[in-house]
């Protein structure tokens, strides 16, 4: 039932009402109001409104879809990238650590003298590997907390993420000095 129904449903209404005596509620105003009502503008929404609002709507239905999908994305990105950094630093240390091994094994037979003095280089290959499983590990923790809906979780899930990143930069540093101390090493071999 439209606005205009209604009113003319009701001012007969409240006529019936005046016609048979009752006066109380003042039914002049009232059907003056409702005259108002009934010949004012149409209030309700065109059809050209409805389909521009629908078409607004679906606008930003797909909009928000969209950003949602480029958000998730990035994260996938993010995620793939961090465990392609994880295995490359893991082959690049522990790579480093078994060719010093095998060079340690080889040196051994011909001047076991020499072998303490590689020894020290395997060090930081080794921290390296630890420092990079270790970080593997908290990534996995890291994701388990952020997942939480709980925002403390989340904040202790952004402390394994950073700590994380500190993790994986530092076995790059134990790579370099893994290899400073090789090369000092292969100097004073020489």
């Amino acid at each position: 039932m439209s606005t205009k129904q209604f009113a003319a449903q009701m001012k007969s209404m409240i006529e019936d009402i005046k016609a048979k005596g009752t006066a109380a509620i003042y039914c002049d105003d009232l059907i003056a109001y409702l005259s108002e009502v009934e010949s004012g503008p149409e209030a309700e929404p065109s059809a050209i409104q409805i389909e521009k609002y629908k078409a607004d709507l679906q606008n930003w239905i797909e909009t928000n879809k969209h950003n949602h999908e480029g958000r998730l994305e990035m994260f996938c990105s993010v995620i793939t990238s961090g465990h392609g950094a994880v295995k490359t630093t893991f082959l690049l240390c522990g790579g480093a650590a078994v060719a010093m091994l095998a060079f340690i094994s080889h040196l051994a037979q011909f001047k076991p003298e020499k072998v303490p003095e590689f020894a020290t280089c395997l060090i930081p290959f080794s921290l390296g590997v630890l420092a990079i499983a270790v970080t593997s590990g908290l990534t996995y923790l890291s994701q388990w907390f952020y997942s939480s809906a709980r925002p403390w979780a989340r904040k202790v899930g952004f402390g394994f993420n950073v700590s994380c990143i500190l993790l994986g930069f530092s076995s790059y540093g134990f790579f370099g000095w893994g290899l400073l101390e090789t090369y000092r090493s292969f100097i004073a071999y020489a």
